[in-house]
């Protein structure tokens, strides 16, 4: 027999009864968490057995202190007459009405002053604690901002209260107006530092400044700013926190964050390289929203083409030279060179017809994208073939043959053994001997290596890479627009920190 529901409220305007607010209404009071627990079960079965359906907040209460003096004392039970209970709103009047307290929205704004997510939450709780110990049911925003800067004098000390006080009295939101738009977007303190830390700027710093910028916009009197006056005002505190060079750095990651035609990031590399976590933290870094693999494109093509018409196309990569053994012929323990290269050619070809289609699209659509997987090969999709785009091709490597048989087994852990383990170790070899052909054909096609070394690692050799081949594709006029400099001039190799690298260095991207 299943029970109505049970719900606290009028009936004008309920919610469903919570144990939960129970228990956190005793604790509140000085109840241990057990003895809480307890008495909300007590709670709960007394309002069934009395066949409620509907209970007002003054009879939970009620009811509330009854258990508990019955299970915790009357210390417990006299502090749980006297608060607000959980599951009863504190409102606080506001020019728009009355609204509940909410200790998300509080800890949202504590965060404005440096606070971490978890220390914004935990300042905001102890506000709301103290407020429900004392009984305070209904009052101001002024007495809530008073109250949160007694918490965090307490909690923090002097300064963190000051800094509170001088975000309270400088509220409202903060537009950002771009040239190329007329209406402005909410100032991001988290996209802020993104940017930053893509850079090469540490968490620290990158907060530091995030926060230095949003306090001294908040202090103007204009409540909308232009974006080139943010990007000055970074470019300034970095350079004293951490010098030219990563000054220099950031403003060129503000180009490619907002460059004038798409940029399309293509990353080969063969199976167990780590491709996949490399392509998501570049595209974090490069603020790129779309990450395609090319293992998709190939399912997508597989579920529309029979293995009868297209048989390499429903083999990997690594065994697709199988599907063209002639039949009747036995299959070799070990494949030829050739005929590896064969079957992984075939596919290849096959998978880059719809390669071809997902990039135009992008280009079509003025969106920048990561396109990742082992069909990326070096000479196969050309940047000529779409004009309208920066196309940056890069390939991933592990030269140590040892070190790539551990990304294999640290994936079969990491993914459950969902790509067994057994499988890419039974055709290594064949793995390492594509690995090479497509390290020959990087080499030929000036297509940058990453060496595979830790993901950070490789990540800022990929951004060094997309910030080079970028300034040099950009033409004089999209240079001078977006950097501020003569359109007439060339960029010069030597002249900024991110392009000041040798020509073995621009081949390989070490």
């Amino acid at each position: 027999m299943t029970h109505p529901e049970l719900r606290i409220g009028t009936p004008r305007h309920a919610f469903p009864f919570s144990r939960g607010l129970v228990v956190e209404s005793l604790v509140n009071a000085g109840a241990s968490g057990n003895v809480a627990a307890a008495a909300a079960r007590r709670v709960e079965q007394q309002l069934r057995l009395a066949r409620r359906s509907l209970v007002t907040p003054g009879e939970l209460q009620a009811l509330m202190v009854e258990v508990a003096r019955d299970l915790a004392g009357p210390e417990v039970s006299g502090a749980a007459a006297a608060q607000t209970p959980a599951f009863v709103d504190i409102l606080v009047s506001a020019k728009k009405g009355d609204l509940p307290f909410s200790r998300g929205v509080l800890a949202r704004t504590l965060e404005d002053t440096g606070l971490t997510g978890r220390e914004a939450y935990a300042a905001a709780s102890a506000v709301d604690l103290a407020l429900r110990r004392e009984g305070v049911r209904r009052l101001s925003a002024e007495e809530i901002d008073n109250r949160t800067e007694g918490v965090l004098a307490e909690q923090y000390g002097e300064h963190l209260r000051r800094t509170y006080r001088y975000l309270r009295h400088n509220r409202g939101k903060l537009g950002v107006l771009s040239k190329d738009s007329n209406m402005p977007t909410p100032f991001s303190k988290g996209i802020l530092v993104q940017s930053m830390l893509a850079a090469g700027v540490t968490p620290d710093v990158a907060r530091k400044v995030a926060r230095v910028t949003q306090r001294d916009l908040r202090g103007n009197e204009d409540r909308v700013v232009m974006r080139a006056a943010i990007r000055e005002k970074v470019e300034a505190l970095l350079r004293d926190e951490v010098g030219p060079d990563v000054s220099a750095r950031y403003r060129l990651l503000r180009v490619i964050r907002r460059p004038p035609r798409p940029v399309i990031v293509l990353l080969g590399g063969v199976s167990g390289t780590g491709k996949s976590f490399l392509a998501a933290e570049i595209a974090y870094r490069l603020g790129i929203a779309r990450v395609v693999s090319t293992d998709s494109i190939r399912e997508v093509m597989r579920a529309m083409v029979s293995p009868a018409l297209l048989p390499t196309l429903h083999a990997s990569t690594f065994s697709a030279w199988e599907a063209l053994l002639p039949p009747g012929v036995p299959r070799p323990a070990q494949p030829s060179r050739e005929a590896l290269l064969a079957g992984f050619r075939d596919q290849v070809q096959q998978v880059n017809v719809g390669l071809g289609a997902v990039v135009a699209r992008s280009v079509q659509e003025g969106s920048s994208l990561v396109l990742e997987g082992v069909h990326l090969v070096p000479g196969y999709l050309r940047a000529d073939a779409f004009a309208g785009a920066l196309v940056i091709p890069m390939l991933v490597t592990l030269p140590d043959p040892e070190e790539h048989r551990r990304h294999f087994q640290s994936r079969d852990l990491e993914t459950a053994a969902s790509r067994p383990l057994h499988r890419y170790m039974q055709y290594f070899g064949e793995i390492r001997a594509m690995q090479d052909e497509l390290e020959a054909l990087a080499r030929q096609e000036d297509v940058p290596l990453l060496d595979g070394l830790t993901l950070d690692e490789s990540a800022d050799q990929a951004v060094d890479v997309v910030l080079r081949r970028v300034m040099v594709a950009l033409t004089p006029q999209e240079r001078a627009e977006l950097l501020g400099t003569d359109g007439g001039a060339e960029p010069d190799a030597d002249s900024s920190p991110e392009l000041s690298l040798d020509a073995r260095d621009t081949a390989t991207g070490r």
